[in-house]
C-alpha cells in the first residue's frame, strides 16, 4: 500500500490523488507499506521528519493495536519514500479484538522531527477483518473454487520438501519483466486508447502467462506543452462488455520528447489473452483525452491497434501503436532448475481438485478415527466424567446462589454498583433518577454530562440564513417577506404555478474539504408540490415550471460525472383512503464510479394520516443528515451513509418519519453542503397555495468525522420507506401546460 502526506497540510491521499479515509485489513496479513512526503501533488517535500503508521483502538487512546515504525529511507524508481510494512497479527490485536468477526480502529500518519516533536495527520478508519481459520477447519464446497492463493502456498510449501528428498530441487518463482514495443519505425500519433489481446508479438520480452501490470512508460510528442494532469486506464473485456480493472497515478506537465510512466498501484492483474483498451484521460473528472506520443508501425491485426472510444467491438484505426515500454511483476510459482514450471493461476484447476479430494478423504478418515479413539476412550473417561459431574454441579449451584437474580419481568436489582471493561449497550435507552432533593455524584455527573453533549450538538450546527432578497418566483406567485433574513411566504393565486428558489448563507470555514453531515429547512406547503435539492460537489442546473414528474435540478456541464447528487421529494396531497395515508416519492440522482453514467435511485413512502392531517400541510421540517463522510472507496452506491427525514406537527404521537435512505456525498470540495431549494407548485383551481420557509440549519462532523445527530434521528424516526428502486438517469423536461 502507497500512503502520500502533503507535509503542509498534513492531507492523505492514495495513488491518483484519492483522499485516504478508509483501510481495510485482514488479521494475519502482513502488508507492504510505503510513505510518499509530499509538498502537494507529484512534489517530492524535504522535511527530514520520519513518518510512522499508528493505530489504535479509539480517539485518545495511548495503547497502539498496530503501529508501522522504523520505516527505511529509500530513493528508487518510483521517487523518495519511506518503506516497510504494517503487521496485522499482533498481541495487542487479539486482545483487543477477541473473538469478533471485525472490529473498527482509529489509525493516523505520525510526522516525527528529529527534536521529538510530533504532527499528526486526518484520522483514517481502519476496519480489521478475523480471517484467520482454525486448523482443522474444513471449507464448504462453494468456497472452495477461490482458495487458489490457499492452494499455491500450500504447494509451494509442501513439494519442495518432497521432491528434494527424491533429489529434486524446486524453488519459488518470483520477479519482473521490461517488455518493449521496440523503436521499428518510430513516428508519432495521437493516441487516445489502444486495443491490443495481452502477450502478443507487439511487446516483446520475457511475459509469464500471469503477471500484474506495475507500469507503462510513453513518450509524450507535440509543440505545445501538456500542462494538465493526465492517467491511463485500463479496460478488460469480460462477458461481452468492457470493464474498468486498474487506473494509474497522475502525471503532468509533459514537454515534447520527454518520458511519461503511469504507475499502477499495486498492480493490474493479467492473465496471457485477455482482451484490453488502455485510455488516455484527463484531470481529476478522468475526460477521455487524446495525447501526441512517439509511436511505432504494426502488422495489422484484428483487435489491435488505436481507438477512440472504450466499445466491444473496438473501432480499431490504422497500424500505429505507442511506443511502449511496460513493467509487469510475476505471479508466484515454481521452478525446477531456474525454469518455470507453472504459476499460481496455472496451479488453481489441479488445486481444486486436490482440495476437493483432500476434503472427503480428510473427513472420513476423520470419521473413522474418531470413532476408534472415542471407543477406546470411552471406559476410561466414565468413571472421570462422572466425578467431574457431581463436582461441577455443585460448583454450579453455589455460583448461582452467589448471582443476583432476574425476575419472571426481566429486571435486575444490584444490592452494590456495576463496574463493565468494555461497553455497556442499553437499546432501550437509560433512565436516570430525577429524584426531589441533592442528586448523588454519579447523578449528578450523568446529568451534566447529558446537558452538556447537548450542548456540544448545538455548538457543531451552524446557522444557514434565508436571503429573503434572492427569493425568485415564476409567474404570478408573490413573496412576503415576515422577518428579513428568517422568514417569507410565497402565495401562489388559483389556477396559476410557480417554481420558487429560496438561497441560504452563513459560515462556512472549510478550504478543498469541508465538514457538511447536513441539513434541516424548516418547510411547509400547503397543497400538492416537489421540493428539490442539490448536495455536494459538482455544477447543477436548474429548470422551472415543469411536471411534477420532471426533474427540477440535474447534474450541470451536459451531465458531466462528478460525486454530488440530487434529491427530489414529491407530495402529491392524495390520500389513501384505503390505507388511510400518503405516499411519498424519493427521487436521488447520482453517479456511478466505474462506468460515470448517472443513475436514479426511486423511493416511495408511506405516511398513516388521518383527514386530519394532511401531508405535507403538516410538514414543518424536511431533514437531511449521514453519518459519516461517504467514502471514495465505497463504490457505485455500497452503503447508504445518509438519510432524509421530515418533521410533521398534528395530533399524531409519530411525528418524525425516515422517507428515504441516500447514498451521501464526501467532504472533498462540497463546501457549505447546499445552497438553495427548489419548490415546485403545480397551483389548484379551488383557491390560492402557500409555501413558507425558514431560516435553516447545518450540521458539522463532530471529532472523529461521526454525527451523533443521524445516529439520535434513527432511534426516535418511524421507518416509512416501502419500496427502492434503481435505473439509469433518463431525463424528464416536460413544461407545464398553460390553462
Amino acid at each position: 500500500m502507497i500512503i502520500y502526506i502533503d507535509a503542509n497540510t498534513l492531507a492523505l491521499t492514495t495513488a491518483g490523488q484519492v483522499p485516504l479515509t478508509d483501510m481495510a485489513l485482514v488479521r494475519g496479513d502482513k502488508m507492504p507499506l510505503r510513505i510518499v512526503l509530499t509538498d502537494g501533488p507529484g512534489n517530492p517535500s524535504n522535511s527530514d521528519e520520519v513518518p510512522v503508521l499508528a493505530v489504535k483502538k479509539s480517539l485518545g487512546d495511548d495503547a497502539l493495536v498496530l503501529a508501522a515504525t522504523g520505516l527505511e529511507h529509500v530513493e528508487d524508481a518510483q521517487g523518495a519514500a519511506y518503506v516497510g510494512s504494517l503487521s496485522v497479527n499482533t498481541v495487542q490485536l487479539a486482545e483487543v479484538m477477541g473473538d469478533q468477526p471485525r472490529i473498527d480502529l482509529i489509525g493516523e500518519v505520525v510526522l516525527v522531527a528529529p527534536d521529538g516533536a510530533q504532527r499528526t495527520s486526518r484520522l483514517i478508519r481502519v476496519t480489521v477483518r478475523a480471517d484467520l481459520l482454525p486448523g482443522d477447519y474444513a471449507p464448504p464446497d462453494e468456497v472452495l473454487a477461490d482458495w487458489s492463493d490457499l492452494v499455491a502456498t500450500a504447494l509451494a510449501a509442501q513439494l519442495p520438501a518432497a521432491l528434494k528428498d527424491a533429489g529434486v530441487e524446486l524453488e519459488a518463482a518470483t520477479g519482473q519483466s521490461t517488455l518493449s514495443s521496440g523503436d521499428a519505425a518510430d513516428t508519432w500519433t495521437i493516441v487516445g486508447g489502444y486495443a491490443m489481446t495481452w502477450g502478443d508479438e507487439i511487446l516483446a520480452g520475457h511475459l509469464p502467462d500471469s503477471c500484474r501490470l506495475t507500469s507503462i512508460s510513453t513518450v509524450y510528442f507535440f509543440d505545445n506543452p501538456a500542462l494538465n494532469q493526465y492517467c491511463l486506464r485500463i479496460w478488460k473485456l469480460v462477458d461481452g462488455a468492457y470493464s474498468l480493472i486498474g487506473t494509474s497515478a497522475y502525471v503532468s506537465n509533459l514537454s515534447s520528447g520527454q518520458t511519461a510512466t503511469w504507475v499502477f498501484t499495486p498492480g493490474v492483474p493479467l492473465t496471457r489473452g485477455d482482451v484490453i483498451i488502455i485510455q488516455v484521460c484527463e484531470g481529476t473528472e478522468m475526460t477521455p483525452y487524446a495525447l501526441g506520443m512517439h509511436a511505432v508501425l504494426t502488422p495489422s491485426v484484428p483487435g489491435r491497434g488505436l481507438v477512440a472510444e472504450v466499445a466491444n467491438p473496438p473501432a480499431v484505426n490504422g497500424t500505429m501503436a505507442p511506443l511502449m515500454t511496460v513493467v509487469v511483476d510475476y505471479d508466484n510459482g515454481i521452478t525446477l532448475g531456474g525454469m518455470e514450471l507453472a504459476t499460481a493461476r496455472q496451479l488453481d484447476s489441479l488445486g481444486r481438485d486436490v482440495r476437493k479430494s483432500s476434503a472427503t478423504a480428510e473427513a472420513a478418515a476423520r470419521t473413522a478415527g474418531q470413532s476408534a479413539a472415542t471407543a477406546s476412550r470411552a471406559a476410561d473417561n466414565a468413571a472421570t466424567s462422572a466425578t467431574s459431574a457431581a463436582n461441577s454441579a455443585t460448583a454450579v449451584a453455589n455460583a448461582l446462589a452467589a448471582m443476583p437474580q432476574v425476575d419472571a419481568s426481566g429486571n435486575m436489582t444490584l444490592a452494590g454498583g456495576l463496574t463493565a471493561a468494555g461497553a455497556i449497550n442499553a437499546n432501550g435507552g437509560v433512565n436516570i433518577p430525577l429524584a426531589v432533593g441533592a442528586p448523588t455524584d454519579t447523578g449528578s455527573v450523568n446529568r451534566l454530562y447529558a446537558a452538556g453533549m447537548a450542548g456540544v450538538t448545538g455548538l457543531f450546527t451552524l446557522p444557514a440564513y434565508l436571503d429573503t432578497g434572492a427569493i425568485t418566483a415564476t409567474g404570478t406567485a408573490a413573496t412576503t417577506v415576515s422577518i428579513p433574513g428568517q422568514y417569507a411566504q410565497t402565495n401562489v393565486p388559483s389556477g396559476t404555478h410557480s417554481t420558487i428558489v429560496h438561497y441560504f448563507a452563513g459560515p462556512k470555514g472549510q478550504w478543498n474539504y469541508s465538514s457538511f453531515a447536513g441539513f434541516a429547512v424548516p418547510w411547509q406547503l400547503t397543497s400538492a408540490g416537489k421540493l428539490t435539492v442539490g448536495l455536494g460537489r459538482g455544477s447543477k442546473t436548474t429548470r422551472k415550471d415543469l411536471t411534477l414528474d420532471s426533474y427540477s435540478i440535474i447534474p450541470g456541464n451536459n451531465l458531466a460525472y462528478n460525486t454530488g447528487e440530487m434529491l427530489d421529494i414529491t407530495f402529491s396531497n392524495v390520500r389513501d383512503t384505503t390505507r388511510n395515508g400518503y405516499v411519498i416519492r424519493v427521487r436521488e440522482i447520482y453517479a456511478a464510479e466505474t462506468t460515470r453514467n448517472w443513475k436514479v435511485k426511486t423511493t416511495t413512502s408511506f405516511i398513516p394520516a388521518t383527514n386530519n392531517e394532511p401531508i405535507p400541510y403538516l410538514v414543518n421540517r424536511v431533514i437531511y443528515q449521514q453519518f459519516a463522510p461517504r467514502s471514495y472507496n465505497a463504490g457505485d452506491y455500497g452503503e447508504a451513509y445518509g438519510s432524509l427525514y421530515f418533521l410533521t406537527g398534528g395530533g399524531s404521537s409519530q411525528n418524525l418519519w425516515k422517507i428515504a435512505t441516500v447514498r451521501g456525498v464526501t467532504t472533498f470540495e462540497t463546501g457549505t453542503g447546499f445552497s438553495s431549494i427548489v419548490t415546485d407548485i403545480p397551483g389548484i383551481s379551488g383557491g390560492s397555495v402557500n409555501v413558507f420557509v425558514g431560516s435553516a440549519e447545518r450540521t458539522n462532523y463532530q471529532p472523529g468525522n461521526v454525527n451523533p445527530v443521524y445516529y439520535a434521528l434513527e432511534a426516535i424516526a418511524a421507518n416509512a420507506i416501502e419500496t427502492e428502486e434503481t435505473a439509469d438517469f433518463v431525463d424528464i423536461n416536460t413544461p407545464i401546460e398553460e390553462s
